[in-house]
């Protein structure tokens, strides 16, 4: 940055290196120095560049002019004034090196210097910002951007001049001021800001007659040139003179800043503020506390239900920024802002204490009787508002804060969140007019790109309402770059990334380094475990810094224990540096990991994939099966935006893993569409990572043929694992060859079940039994019984499955019995054993239910409707029937809904309803022959005959 380079913007472009005046250059190369000043330590890409200094007539040559300009400049401005990257340029200056900033500065030591009293300091630093001003701002340079800027710092130069001339005003300088008032109101004879002042000056310096005489004449004006009247403010200055109101009375303070013209929705947010507020017999003042996010509109809503309260409170409407979150301030403490509001109820300087209790007690009885509305806006935490609190129970207050003020004894308290879709898209259209906002789509776009947070509405609504040539749709393109968003939603030092860096600055080191790592977090949201790996902390520690985080509102909790950024406060967390964030994101994919194996052993009673030893990490712990779905239910969406991320970031072991790990618990849930796109991402990078270990793309294949049988049928199923046999190593263990060939076996079953599907699942079961893995015996002999039972040979069957139970009780795995449960009663029904198949059948619906196995419990309802049916229950049979055919459609598996059809169908028919039961057997029909189920084709096909010939057609 280059310390003696300064440039003036508030007059005709000038600039100088130390004393030495610089040669700028023609009208195009200052306009694009103009530009690069405008937004001083900025970048600004060549393409924007373009359009701003060139909108009136765009170069045929397009952003390729932009360096032969930034070379000029380079030439005639210091060495390393210019810099540029990849994305642009831009222009170093030292924070005082702009005119403008010097403005700005002292504008803001002005406001600061009125807010404590010192009218004389404050007129002074308001009177030296005007003096920087050496005529028309930007002067003579061309380009609309340029012109919008030219006009605003011309607005801005007179709202200041204005504020200093009430300064005067109130420190009676009555006569001095006519003069300067002449000329302002001369040179615009439709401001009435003016006229209304230069009406004060005269009356108050005993020329009435000539007040009068301004305000005929400023009607006059108005009516001839616009066709309207003077507005309230100056109806209200000649109503005082001409009831000849004495000129210097004490008068109702009202300091309620000016709140905006665009104010929309908060309709149920500001009937609370004005209800809680309003009078009714209370012995305490009424505090109503207001907590939100940077932006949020906190302050607007606090000032909004203010106004509406002007009658409740006519004794005064105090306003005092305590300056909680302002740039370049401290706080303002509780001494400081009593002495402020003490002197806003006339109160004289020497009758103010010293000590702060004093000063609070002061304040109190100052108070007691007078029905008057105080705002606290922008506190820092509870203990800069207690000493401020009214006394006397008829006043009230109204405190804003980003933190949630829980120390705070409020009456009230009101969390304001963002906009609603229609109010935000409303409040676009406010700012830059309905005509620009023709294209609905792309207004919701934007206001959704922005998070509905009304700063970010405002700003980009303000770019828009600045640039003619853009619309909406163009400006929704640009918010659409993410890594270009926050970037477009601040602008002049201003807007929302400024905003929410205020919030982060203000906290302790452990809760900012907990906020940007949490900008690395994979999925949507986070819960203190994970949290706690993410930032090698204990559970405790990680939830207390959650919370607090939550008390900034720099986080919300949308259900306890869970916590999520807004869209915008994530992407700023994203943009900070952290040095350890390759790391922290390793930690985070090795917990969804574990984690998930731990969830889906304690859903299945066993470990259906075996990891590595695992790094140091904290887990929560699974007691049921009900605490892992309860945990797979609340991350399911975290773990596929987690494999995703790890496979973007070339972390391909802890990816493949994560996914044949999780996919179970989505197949337990019927979650099929988002197991496959768990197991596709899976399969890249275990095909990645196959060079360091050759059982991975053997691995993942193994679980999308095993777990997708169902739904995309055996013949595909075996295709993928023939390729999974093919690509696993000779040297791999006996349990990995044991589960790849008893798939094989049991989707050759499920095709054709002859001898040789049988005799692979024996040499599957005897690998299973070398293996010693107990919970793999019992799943072959489970599929052994299956296929028995697809044979009709159902003693067999039976047989089977018996064993497959005793083995599976010894290893205590759950999801096993739950299964062979529902082999032991279909195969009880077929050897007319009704009563002893309900009873199973009930046992297999009760741990279904308690592991949420969806799969499970729907053949334990299909199977339950035959043998109701068979021991004639009817309408505990029909109702089975039901419920499993739903729980088969809402699966999309179609081997599932051919059982629960054909079930149900044939449990109406022996009802005596062919008419309901040929529709689910034409179906069962269509199914059977899609998935060349032979056996269950055969089944449908007697059931419409018998349909047919018991219905007559």
């Amino acid at each position: 940055m280059t310390t003696q380079l300064r440039i003036d913007l508030l007059g005709p472009m000038r600039g100088w290196y130390g004393e030495q005046a610089l040669d700028l250059g023609p009208s195009r190369q200052q306009s694009l120095l103009a530009v690069l000043a405008l937004r001083a330590n900025q970048v600004v890409g060549a393409d924007e560049l373009v359009e701003l200094v060139w909108s009136d007539a765009p170069p045929a040559t397009g952003s390729k002019i932009v360096p032969t300009y930034v070379y000029r400049l380079r030439k005639l401005l210091p060495d390393g004034a210019v810099s540029s990257t990849r994305e642009g340029y831009c222009l170093q200056l030292a924070p005082d090196a702009l005119d403008l900033s010097r403005f700005e500065s002292l504008v803001s030591a002005g406001y600061a210097a009125r807010a404590a009293g010192d009218l004389d300091q404050a007129a002074a630093s308001l009177a030296a910002a005007l003096s920087l001003y050496s005529g028309e701002p930007l002067a003579g340079l061309a380009g609309h951007y340029l012109n919008v800027q030219r006009h605003r710092l011309t607005e801005r130069r007179l709202k200041v001049l204005a504020e200093r001339i009430d300064l005067d005003l109130e420190r009676g300088r009555y006569g001095d001021l006519v003069p300067e008032l002449v000329a302002l109101v001369e040179e615009d004879r439709l401001r009435e800001q003016f006229a209304g002042q230069l009406m004060l000056a005269y009356w108050r310096s005993g020329r009435v007659s000539e007040a009068l005489e301004i305000y005929s004449r400023a009607r006059k004006e108005l009516v001839d040139q616009l066709g309207v009247e003077p507005g309230p403010g100056l109806r209200a200055i000649h109503g005082q003179i001409l009831a000849n109101d004495t000129p210097v009375t004490t008068k109702v303070p009202d300091e309620l800043p000016y709140d905006g013209a665009s104010f929309v929705g908060r309709s149920d947010e500001l009937a609370a503020v004005v209800a809680a507020l309003t009078p009714e017999p209370v012995a305490a003042p009424r505090v109503v506390a207001i907590d939100g996010m940077a932006g949020v509109g906190k302050t607007a809503l606090a000032v909004r239900a203010a106004r509406r309260l002007t009658s409740t409170y006519p004794d005064g409407r105090l306003f005092i920024d305590l300056h909680g979150y302002t740039p370049g301030r401290e706080p303002v403490t509780p001494a400081a802002a009593l002495d402020r509001l003490l002197r806003s109820l006339s109160v004289p300087a020497d009758r103010i204490p010293v000590g702060l209790e004093e000063r609070a007690a002061l304040w109190r009885s100052e108070l007691a009787g007078r029905r008057i509305l105080v705002v606290l806006d922008n506190a820092p935490d509870s203990a800069a508002v207690r000493p401020l609190l009214a006394g006397s129970p008829t006043c009230g207050v109204v405190v804003t804060s980003r933190r949630q003020l829980g120390a705070l004894d409020a009456t009230t308290r009101i969390a304001l969140d963002v906009l609603q879709a229609a109010d935000a898209a409303e409040l676009l259209q406010e700012i830059v007019g309905a005509d620009r906002v023709a294209d609905t789509a792309a207004a919701e776009a934007v206001v959704e790109q922005c998070g509905y947070l009304p700063l970010a509405i405002r700003v980009a609504g303000s770019r828009l309402r600045h640039r003619p040539a853009w619309t909406v749709e163009h400006l929704s393109k640009r918010l659409s770059a993410q890594d270009r968003l926050l970037a477009e939603l601040s602008v002049d030092g201003g807007g929302v990334s400024p905003a929410f860096a205020l919030s982060y600055e203000h906290l302790p080191s452990d809760q900012q380094r907990l906020f940007r790592l949490l900008g690395l977090m994979t999925g949507q949201d986070i819960e203190q475990y994970a949290a706690a790996n993410l930032a090698e902390l204990s559970p405790a520690q990680a939830e207390d810094l959650l919370e607090a985080l939550v008390d900034a509102n720099l986080l919300q909790q949308p259900q306890p224990g869970r916590f999520q950024f807004h869209d915008l406060l994530r992407q700023y967390a994203a943009s900070l540096v952290e040095p350890e964030g390759d790391q922290a994101v390793r930690r985070l994919v090795s917990y969804y990991t574990y984690a998930a194996a731990d969830a889906v052993e304690a859903i299945f009673s066993s470990r259906l994939a075996v990891l590595p030893t695992a790094p140091p990490l904290v887990l929560p712990q699974f007691g049921t099966p009900a605490d892992g779905l309860a945990w797979g239910d609340a991350e399911g969406a975290n773990l596929l935006t987690t494999i995703h991320k790890a496979l973007t970031l070339g972390l391909d072991e802890p990816a493949w893993r994560l996914g044949i790990t999780a996919a179970s618990y989505f197949f337990q849930r019927s979650r099929f569409d988002e197991m496959d796109e768990l197991l596709d991402v899976a399969l890249q990078a275990a095909e990645r990572d196959a060079a360091d270990n050759g059982e991975a793309v053997a691995r993942v294949l193994i679980s999308i043929g095993s777990l997708g049988r169902h739904r995309r049928g055996a013949e595909e199923s075996l295709r993928v694992l023939h390729e999974a046999r093919r690509r696993l190593p000779a040297t791999s263990d006996l349990v990995l060859r044991a589960r790849l060939l008893a798939s094989i076996g049991y989707s050759e079953a499920k095709l054709h079940p002859d001898e040789k599907a049988i005799q692979l699942l024996q040499e599957a079961l005897e690998l299973a039994q070398a293996s010693g893995d107990l919970n793999l015996v019992a799943r072959v002999l489970a599929f052994l019984g299956v296929t028995y039972g697809d044979r009709t040979e159902f003693a067999e069957a039976l047989a089977a499955y018996e064993e497959s139970l005793r083995i599976a009780r010894k290893a205590g795995d759950l999801a096993v019995q739950g299964e062979t449960l529902n082999g032991i009663g279909e195969c009880l029904i077929e050897l007319d054993r009704d009563d002893e198949a309900v009873s199973a059948l009930l046992t297999a619906r009760e741990l279904a239910i308690e592991r949420g196995a969806d799969y499970t419990l729907l053949n334990s309802e299909a199977f339950l409707s035959t043998a109701y049916a068979r021991r004639g229950d009817w309408p505990a049979a029909l109702e089975a029937g039901r419920r499993s055919l739903d729980l088969a459609v809402d699966s999309g598996a179609p081997l599932a809904e051919l059982t629960a059809r054909l079930r149900l169908a044939e449990t109406l028919l022996a009802h005596g309803e062919p008419d309901r039961a040929r529709a689910h057997f034409h179906r069962a029909l269509e199914l059977g022959l899609d998935e060349s189920q032979d056996a269950m084709v055969d089944r449908a096909v007697t059931g419409l005959t018998v349909c047919s010939e018991v219905g007559g057609r």
